[in-house]
């Protein structure tokens, strides 16, 4: 004979994170003496911490910047005002990829700079792990909390 409780404690919600306490108590008979054992486990759980939404923003300005970047590029955008910060922004975050692809002319003026786009895959793929990173040891605190 097994019985089993779960009950939620104190869950607050606060826009997408949902913080709280889960509360489980089982009951148990044991089957040579038929005693009842009870076993009771509490867990603190939380949504998104706020260095992820960090990561999150910090992604997509970064990434904002190298898809300006190679828009203005492929239309033939003059290097003056925004569009020369722009450049000089996209210029800087695309500088490790720069030289593995060919930059290839679209048109007179325009330009198709495939280290842009090298750049923003592999910055929005370490904003991914990073944000699974944070998300496993936020797991392990959380369960080394518990016990």
């Amino acid at each position: 004979m097994t019985e089993m409780q779960v009950q939620d404690q104190a869950v607050a919600n606060d826009g997408q994170n949902y913080r709280g306490v889960t509360s489980t108590e089982q009951t148990t008979a044991d089957p040579v003496t038929g005693d009842t054992v009870r076993r009771s486990s509490t867990r603190a759980w939380s949504g998104t911490s706020p260095a992820v939404g960090i990561v999150w923003l910090l992604a997509g300005i970064v990434l904002a910047f190298l898809a300006l970047d190679f828009v203005f590029h492929a239309s033939g955008a003059n290097n003056v005002g925004f569009a020369s910060f722009v450049f000089a922004v996209g210029t800087f975050l695309a500088a490790p990829f720069a030289g593995i692809f060919k930059t290839t002319y679209a048109a007179p003026g325009s330009l198709i700079i495939w280290a842009d786009v090298l750049a923003m895959v592999i910055y929005a793929l370490l904003a991914v792990v990073i944000v699974k990173i944070a998300a496993v040891v936020s797991s392990r605190s959380n369960a080394t909390a518990a016990l």
